[in-house]
C-alpha cells in the first residue's frame, strides 16, 4: 500500500504533532509500505480562487502557479491519503482545507444525479481512499469530532472516494497503522 501523509500542522514542528506523523510514517515504512510525506506548511500552495479554470481552460490543472502539481501527483499515486491536522476551533487547520480544495482538478465539471445527491464525476478512475488523523485541541468534546467527521465523510463522498477512519494523535501509531491498512 502507498500512504500519502499530509501534513497540515501550521504550527512549527516542535509542537509535537510532526514527531507524532514521523513515527507513523516509520511504522508504516517498517511494515512493507510505501509513504510519501507532504509538510504543507513549506508547500506554496495558494487558495483556490473558486475561477473554475482548473475544469474550463486548462481540465485537470489549476492555473495559480504553485505548487498543486506536486500535491495532485502525490495525491493520486497514493492508495490512502492521510488528511493530518491539529483541531483548530474544533476542525482540520486552514492549511489542510486549503491543500484539499487544490484536489478539485480531480473531478470533473459534470454533476451526476442519479444517487439522488448532486456529485461531481471523478476525472481519474483511481483516486486514494482517505482517513484523517486530528490532534485535539485542549477543549475537544466528541460532538467536535462528530462534527468534524460528518465533514470529512461528505467531502470524500463528493470527491468519488470514502473516508475509512477519522483517528487521533491520543491512539498509539501502530493502531492508526492498523485501522488505515485494514479498511
Amino acid at each position: 500500500m502507498k500512504a500519502l501523509l499530509m501534513n497540515g500542522n501550521p504550527n512549527p514542528p516542535d509542537s509535537g504533532f510532526d514527531a507524532y506523523l514521523q513515527d507513523l510514517a516509520h511504522v508504516l515504512t517498517e511494515q512493507g509500505h510505501g509513504v510519501n510525506t507532504l509538510e504543507l506548511r513549506s508547500m506554496d500552495l495558494r487558495q483556490c480562487s473558486g475561477c473554475f479554470d482548473c475544469w474550463l481552460k486548462t481540465p485537470g490543472d489549476c492555473v495559480t502557479q504553485d505548487q498543486h502539481d506536486q500535491l495532485l501527483r502525490a495525491y493520486l499515486d497514493a492508495d490512502v491519503a492521510v488528511l493530518a491536522s491539529p483541531l483548530v476551533l474544533g476542525f482540520s487547520s486552514g492549511l489542510l482545507k486549503r491543500s484539499v480544495e487544490k484536489l478539485l482538478p480531480t473531478l470533473l465539471p459534470y454533476i451526476d444525479g442519479s444517487t439522488g445527491e448532486c456529485r461531481h464525476f471523478p476525472r481519474y478512475a483511481k483516486v486514494p481512499r482517505l482517513a484523517v488523523l486530528y490532534q485535539d485541541e485542549p477543549d475537544t468534546a466528541d460532538e467536535d469530532r462528530a462534527i468534524s467527521r460528518e465533514i470529512w465523510t461528505r467531502m470524500a463522498r463528493n470527491a468519488n472516494t470514502s473516508l475509512i477512519a477519522c483517528l487521533s494523535t491520543t491512539m498509539a501509531t501502530t493502531e492508526v497503522v492498523h485501522a488505515i491498512t485494514r479498511a
